[in-house]
């Protein structure tokens, strides 16, 4: 049902919306992180090291030379490069800035826009999808100030930057119902935009935004409209050859990791308020049990004003139909059974092949090996696409309240308010805690902060005197990170194997070709290794070679004779830093 069909109230809707989103980023971030040299809250980590991994791959990235795919730095994986893609560091903002880099400060950083613009774009969605049920402006900026502060939305600000993209999702669901009665390529071209965009933001955003698109295609495809599929089949070719461009196919091989069914969704995700860093998002309802721990990645809390009206929506429902209510369901299934298959089985995806409740395990879906070693482990923190199900939750609350107040009590408005206010309330503690740490100019506040594993300013020197840095450690993804941000910031290139997928091959024989020059006592000068070991050939090869060897935070430094005695004595004066006897490792 729709009531509002004047192009210059969804325009206005839209623009309400927007700024309604910019408001509620104001009041939760401030413009501090917009500051594009600002880079602060960057380079630690937020609640997680992952933040300064993506500003680390756009650092090297933008060094690097051009080439193509365009997405594609050798300063990322050096010397073979890979994708910046896979360093989350949202692909088309990348390519973007990149065009300009000789324009740019030397410290740039495009995130704190970006998150900006995904919170006016979620209220400019929201207020449209409003819009769809009235033609009261507030009423629609309400609903877009609502699904703007959407807890799993925001749980992905500033720690996964591209994942707070959910205008995508909002985007997809207004024009699957918007589009309906349109015809021709209209109807359309906006799911194929979207598409585009979403593999240029981030590839998680695929299965909901083709979902959507599949399920307005299939519907029409039994509606007769047989053109569908060949929209959708275009809209796939050009999502691949954009993603081409970017380089979202450039590691060969298996795209597959490890994780499916470890980070997946505890059917108690919609009522559980613990989140990454265990904060609670609720000042009233306390935490519940995860089966395992790392189910924290489905996190799906719609907040205590949804949860609320939820059941109150449903009793609007039924009341404002009465007797027609088996005839009205059937006719919403029959109108909308693509869109239901298609969350129905985002849904068993999230859940996963481990159906648990709580902290008790239900049952097992035996799924093959080859599907979850394979193409599901491509999408391996499978909690995440629950988000659907949230989203069409809080949909069908402002359906049932805006159209239960038009043909009763006129009250939508105030209903709407009056949830928004719940919903605000319950997450007080937690927006706060957040606006605390961002606006405080402090970039080390309690545990929100993740604090650097390379403090000595050995690394600094190292990153200024050298041009790439190779990595050969066991464990220990964040010390990586740490490292490509430094030499990225340097403007130099490293292979430490922090990207999210790696050509192991080509990394295999990068490693050994400078572990063999260590051996052969052969290392060129620009580069500099950091290791956990040092083998007794490894040790000959320094001697051979007159290499210099120190040890600092738990790793072994190999590199030419580069500093000078002042700078030792800085280093050790720091604490920490030692020089190496290789004579030792004989």
């Amino acid at each position: 049902m729709r009531f509002c069909k004047n192009k210059s109230d969804k325009k206005t809707a839209f623009l309400a919306g927007a700024a309604i989103g910019l408001i509620i980023f104001r009041r939760i971030y401030g413009f501090g992180c917009v500051n594009v040299t600002n880079d602060a809250f960057l380079i630690n980590g937020y609640l997680e090291k992952d933040i300064a991994q993506h500003y680390a791959g756009w650092m090297l990235f933008r060094n690097s030379d051009w080439t193509f795919p365009l997405g594609v730095g050798k300063n990322i994986a050096y010397p073979y490069g890979t994708a910046v893609s896979y360093t989350d560091s949202i692909p088309i903002f990348a390519v973007f800035f990149k065009i300009f880099r000789n324009f740019l400060p030397q410290t740039f950083q495009y995130f704190g826009l970006f998150v900006m613009l995904c919170f006016m774009l979620q209220g400019g969605f929201g207020a449209l999808l409003g819009n769809l049920f009235t033609k009261d402006l507030i009423s629609a900026g309400l609903v877009g100030a609502i699904f703007t502060l959407s807890p799993v939305m925001i749980e992905r600000a500033f720690r996964h930057c591209a994942l707070t993209a959910h205008f995508l999702i909002l985007a997809a669901l207004y024009f699957y119902f918007e589009n309906k009665s349109k015809e021709g390529a209209k109807a359309y071209i906006p799911f194929m935009v979207i598409n585009a965009l979403a593999i240029g933001i981030h590839p998680y955003f695929l299965p909901f935004t083709f979902g959507i698109m599949f399920a307005f295609c299939i519907e029409r495809v039994f509606g007769k409209d047989k053109k569908s599929v060949l929209f959708l089949l275009a809209s796939i070719a050009l999502t691949l050859f954009v993603g081409y461009a970017l380089g979202a196919f450039y590691v060969k091989g298996n795209m597959s990791a490890i994780g499916y069914g470890t980070y997946n969704a505890n059917l108690n995700s919609f009522l559980n308020p613990q989140s990454r860093g265990f904060e609670n998002w609720s000042k009233y309802i306390g935490l519940r049990p995860l089966y395992i721990e790392w189910q924290i990645e489905g996190f799906n809390y719609l907040g205590l004003g949804v949860r609320l009206f939820a059941p109150l929506s449903a009793l609007c429902v039924l009341w404002k139909y009465k007797k027609d209510i088996i005839k009205k369901v059937f006719l919403f299934l029959k109108n909308n059974f693509g869109l239901i298959f298609s969350a129905a089985a985002l849904f068993v995806f999230a859940v996963g092949d481990n159906v648990s409740f709580g902290g008790l395990k239900l049952f097992s879906i035996p799924w093959p090996s080859k599907l979850t070693n394979g193409l599901f482990g491509i999408f391996r923190a499978n909690g995440r696409f629950l988000w659907i199900v949230d989203y069409l939750i809080v949909l069908f609350i402002v359906f049932a309240l805006l159209t239960f107040a038009k043909y009763y009590v006129q009250s939508g408005t105030l209903l709407l308010a009056l949830l928004l206010c719940v919903q605000i309330y319950d997450m007080g503690d937690v927006l706060n805690t957040k606006s605390e740490y961002f606006k405080s100019g402090n970039d080390i506040i309690g545990s929100q902060t993740v604090k650097p594993l390379l403090k000595n300013p050995v690394w600094y020197e190292l990153a200024d005197k050298c041009d790439c840095l190779y990595m050969v450690r066991e464990e220990n993804l964040n010390c990586g990170i740490d490292a490509a941000s430094i030499f990225g910031k340097a403007g130099k290139a490293v292979n430490t194997r922090f990207e999210a997928r790696v050509n192991t091959e080509k990394h295999s024989q990068a490693i050994s070709a400078v572990l063999q020059s260590v051996t052969d006592g052969t290392l060129n000068a620009a580069d500099v290794l950091m290791t956990d070991n040092i083998t007794p050939e490894m040790a000959g090869g320094i001697i051979k070679g007159g290499l210099s060897l120190y040890k600092r935070d738990d790793s072994y430094i190999v590199c030419r004779d580069i500093f000078t005695a002042d700078e030792i004595i800085i280093f050790t004066q720091y604490g920490g830093f030692e020089i190496c006897d290789p004579y030792d490792f004989l």
